[in-house]
C-alpha cells in the first residue's frame, strides 16, 4: 500500500493508516512486528517507489517531477480540486457507494454481520471512505481501493446463502424454506446487479463525447491537413479529449487547453479549430456535434403493445460537444442549429 501511494495514488495513505493500525494492534503477539520496524518497511517501500516514479516521470514530462506529490499538494494543501465541483460529506455513503457496489452492498452488510473475519477489512475500508469524505471534491473512482473489502464481505454472504439452500447431503440435512428464500434473495440481488451494470455500462459508452469529437475531427480533416491549431475546452478535456488522442502532432498540429476563455476570445487567438461545449462561437462555423448520455427512457406504450420490450431501457442522448471551424469574419456566427 505504501509503494502504491507513492507510485499510483497518493490517497492510499488514507487506507494505509487503518490497515497498518489493524495489522499492528490485532495480530497475535508472536507475529506482530514492532511499530518502528513496520514504519521503516513502509517508508522504504514508499521511497523506492517514489524514486522510480521521479526517474521515469521526469523523463516523460521533461522536468523534475513526482506526480503524486503534486496531486497531494493540489488536492489538500491548495484545495484546488474543489474547482472541479464539490459534494456534501455524506455523498459517498448515499450516492457513490451504492452505485459502485449495486447488489453487493446489502450482501456486504449481511456478510459483515455473519462472518467476524471480514469485519476488520470492511472497517478499514469504511475508515478510508470516512477520511476521504472530508475532501470537498468527490468522485466515485476515489472509492475503488475500498471496494474489494466490501465485495469480500458480499462473497461471504453469497456463500452462506447457497450453503443454506443446499446443505451437504453427508450431514443428513434437508433444505429449509429459510435457506431457499435466502438463496432466492441473493440470486435476485445478483441479477439486479447484472442488469444495473448493463444499464450503467451502456450509459458510460456514450459518456465520452470529448474523445469522440477529437477522433472525428482528425478523421474529417484527413491525413493531408497539417499545422492546425486546436483549442480543447474543459468539458471535452474531462470527457475523453486527452493527450493520447492528439493524433495530429505528427503533422504539426498544436493543441491548447488554456482555461477561462470567453467565446469572444477564441478568434483573436488564432485557433483554427475548436472542440468546445459552446453551440455557437463568434468567428466560427459549427462543423458537427457529438451527443452525450442524458438519461433513460422506458419503453413507450406502442413498444409494449407491439411486444418490443428489449432492451427494457433506451438511452437518451443530447448534443454536448461541438467542433467549430474558423471563419474569416470574426463576427459571423454559424452555430450547429444552422446545419
Amino acid at each position: 500500500i505504501a509503494a502504491g501511494a507513492a507510485l499510483f495514488r497518493c490517497d492510499l495513505v488514507l487506507l494505509l493508516a487503518p490497515v497498518g493500525i489493524w495489522l499492528w494492534l490485532f495480530r497475535p503477539p508472536g507475529k506482530r512486528a514492532s511499530f518502528a520496524r513496520a514504519a521503516a518497511c513502509a517508508a522504504g517501500a514508499a521511497a523506492a517507489a517514489a524514486a522510480l516514479s521521479v526517474a521515469v516521470d521526469s523523463i516523460l514530462w521533461q522536468r523534475t517531477l513526482w506526480p503524486e506529490l503534486e496531486v497531494l499538494l493540489f488536492n489538500t494543501v491548495d484545495n484546488r480540486s474543489s474547482e472541479w465541483g464539490t459534494s456534501p460529506p455524506s455523498w459517498y455513503l448515499y450516492s457513490a457507494l451504492p452505485r459502485a457496489l449495486l447488489g453487493a452492498m446489502p450482501l456486504a452488510l449481511a456478510g459483515f454481520v455473519l462472518e467476524p473475519r471480514v469485519r476488520a477489512p470492511v472497517l478499514c475500508s469504511a475508515t478510508f471512505i470516512a477520511l476521504y469524505s472530508a475532501l470537498p471534491h468527490k468522485e466515485t473512482r476515489f472509492l475503488y481501493p475500498a471496494l474489494p473489502a466490501f465485495n469480500l464481505a458480499a462473497a461471504v454472504a453469497v456463500d452462506r446463502a447457497l450453503r443454506a439452500a443446499a446443505p451437504p447431503i453427508a450431514k443428513g440435512k434437508r433444505r429449509s424454506v429459510q435457506g431457499a428464500l435466502c438463496a432466492l434473495v441473493t440470486l435476485a440481488a445478483l441479477a439486479a446487479s447484472a442488469l444495473a451494470t448493463w444499464a450503467l455500462s451502456a450509459a458510460a459508452w456514450r459518456n465520452y463525447p470529448g474523445g469522440v469529437a477529437l477522433a472525428q475531427l482528425h478523421r474529417a480533416e484527413g491525413p493531408a491537413a497539417a499545422g492546425l491549431s486546436v483549442h480543447v475546452e474543459n468539458l471535452p478535456a474531462m470527457t475523453g479529449a486527452s493527450r493520447f488522442g492528439e493524433e495530429g502532432r505528427a503533422r504539426g498540429w498544436t493543441y491548447d487547453k488554456t482555461e477561462g476563455l470567453e467565446v469572444g476570445d477564441y478568434h483573436p487567438r488564432g485557433y483554427d479549430r475548436l472542440v468546445t461545449g459552446h453551440r455557437e462561437v463568434p468567428g466560427y462555423r459549427c462543423a458537427f456535434a457529438v451527443d452525450q448520455f442524458s438519461g433513460y427512457d422506458l419503453p413507450s406504450k406502442a413498444d409494449v403493445l407491439e411486444g418490443r420490450l428489449w432492451p427494457p431501457l433506451a438511452l437518451r442522448t443530447a448534443p454536448a460537444v461541438f467542433v467549430h471551424e474558423r471563419l474569416a469574419n470574426a463576427t459571423e456566427v454559424r452555430g450547429c442549429a444552422d446545419h
